[in-house]
């Protein structure tokens, strides 16, 4: 593939969804331990927003081509690997970025076989969210069967992820939050008890509601800022809070060491890019959990809206909205 030339998705400068451009860029030769994947539709993210906006911790200075979550099928291998063989179907998550072209070079581990019962869109934005929702819910939340959890953001894409996970999973009650009655009544659909719209409604009072001012054991939560800080409020005695991003942008002004101390709860997080890149024999319990649930139709990835490589920024612009209900999908098919 040396000296050949394909087209990728990047920007040049920081800024809105006006900077990204397809550009020709070099095809990638695999190294030690890679693969060549042919990409046939990639996710966009907030992790693709906050990196374009220059607002991502650690992300390279630009240009760059952008996307970590892809879907494509091996085109060639690198030294040393075996498989998964050229033709193989694959999926996963791309920590270092460039999944957003005709072709990416990634670590063969860091990739899995496609299972029959998915699609290219819904496996383009499968891993990201059902990875971090099973290390969410079972590695770090512990969540016992019959427990009551509480969901954030639970439209998007991490979390319909976890409600789901949650149901197949034994959770007791899955009390969910979502932005507006229409995303509310699909959360219900894939197996939540009970979902506030928080714009209209505090979800903090509603779960002390449900649980009789109890709390719940277990909050899995994404959205930082303010609703990080009055999540501490929904947990019971002994309970634990997940983290593992901040959609809002911020960081909670209400977090209280003494809530700590005066629950005796726990607060963890975790970034699914530095355990497939330092610690992954953390992640392949999550894959082989995943795979089986997608095997078996007991998890479905929800894909809000497909677009068409030419409109890749405006997929930017959709999520960025708010306007998604799952994964947004871009399809390199045809490519600008």
């Amino acid at each position: 593939m040396s000296g050949r030339v394909m087209k990728g998705l990047r920007f040049a400068r920081h800024g809105g969804p006006e900077v990204l451009s397809w550009d020709e860029v070099p095809v990638p030769e695999p190294g030690p331990g890679e693969v060549l994947v042919r990409v046939s539709a990639f996710a966009v993210n907030w992790a693709d927003l906050l990196e374009r906006s220059g607002r991502y911790p650690g992300a390279p200075a630009p240009p760059y081509v952008t996307g970590h979550d892809l879907t494509g099928v091996v085109a060639a291998l690198g030294p040393g690997v075996a498989e998964p063989a050229v033709g193989t179907r694959v999926f996963g998550v791309i920590p270092r970025g460039g999944a957003a072209a005709e072709y990416v070079a990634a670590p063969a581990d860091q990739l899995y076989p496609v299972p029959e019962a998915l699609s290219d869109v819904q496996a383009a934005g499968a891993a990201g969210p059902y990875l971090t929702a099973d290390a969410a819910i079972v590695t770090m939340g512990r969540l016992a069967r019959g427990e009551d959890v509480l969901v954030h953001a639970a439209a998007g894409a991490y979390g319909s992820a976890c409600v789901q996970l949650c149901r197949a999973y034994g959770a007791g009650r899955i009390i969910a939050t979502a932005g507006s009655d229409a995303k509310v009544e699909r959360v219900r659909s894939w197996g939540a008890d009970v979902v506030v719209n928080y714009t209209t409604t505090d979800f903090a009072e509603v779960v002390r509601e449900v649980t009789g001012g109890r709390g719940v054991p277990l909050v899995l939560e994404s959205v930082g800022g303010d609703v990080l800080g009055r999540s501490l409020d929904c947990l019971s005695p002994g309970g634990r809070l997940v983290s593992v991003g901040a959609s809002s942008g911020r960081s909670s002004g209400r977090f209280r060491l003494h809530t700590l101390f005066e629950l005796g709860v726990s607060v963890s997080g975790f970034t699914l890019g530095v355990w497939l890149e330092r610690h992954p024999e953390l992640v392949r319990p999550s894959v082989e959990r995943v795979l089986r649930l997608f095997a078996d139709r007991k998890a479905v990835p929800v894909v809000g809206r497909v677009f068409p490589a030419a409109e890749a920024a405006a997929a930017h612009e959709f999520l960025a909205d708010r306007r998604s209900i799952g994964r947004t999908v871009v399809t390199m098919t045809p490519v600008p």
